[in-house]
């Protein structure tokens, strides 16, 4: 709505501006100072309403990312356990401000340890380790849960049943 005024103003300032200059006998050439304002003005009030949106969007995205990468971890190492008929494990850590994955299976590594997204900082329920079996099962006896939070206070879940089913989803617990 304010929007909407200020442009009025400015098309009205601008005819009374030319008519002023018609009347002078002088051409237009280009832009006035006032329209230039303007414009800076509308630009710098689009900035300040859209900066927070992305920060917002790109904090759950990094969130979703890394949640995505885990579960294709816990996946990959699912499948080298069955491959390799050998327990393998992957264990999430928090390592400073950020937080680390890794697996193992017969003292080899399944894939190289990697460091999540800066914004996704806190695994709430601390270390976590998940551990299959050379049947590609869980060796945990109940469903395993792993959270993930962003710096914007956002949590997704991860579970790992005992079946060796990997799912997330983008709530503190999944079904």
């Amino acid at each position: 709505m304010v929007l909407a005024e200020t442009l009025g103003a400015f098309c009205i300032h601008r005819r009374r501006v030319l008519r002023k200059m018609r009347d002078k006998g002088l051409e237009e050439n280009g832009f006035t100072m006032i329209e230039l304002m303007i414009v800076v003005g509308i630009i710098g009030i689009a900035s300040v309403i859209a900066v927070p949106a992305v920060s917002e969007w790109l904090a759950r995205y990094q969130l979703k990312q890394a949640m995505s990468e885990i579960a294709g971890d816990l996946n990959l190492a699912k499948l080298v356990a069955m491959n390799r008929n050998r327990q393998a494990t992957v264990t999430i850590q928090p390592s400073g401000t950020l937080i680390e994955v890794s697996g193992i299976s017969g003292g080899q590594q399944i894939f190289p340890t990697r460091t999540l997204m800066p914004r996704v900082t806190t695994l709430p329920g601390g270390t976590a380790t998940v551990n299959f079996s050379s049947m590609g099962l869980s060796t945990a006896t109940a469903t395993q849960t792993i959270q993930l939070q962003n710096e914007k206070g956002l949590i997704y879940a991860l579970s790992v049943l005992p079946s060796g089913k990997v799912s997330w989803c983008a709530k503190t617990t999944c079904p």
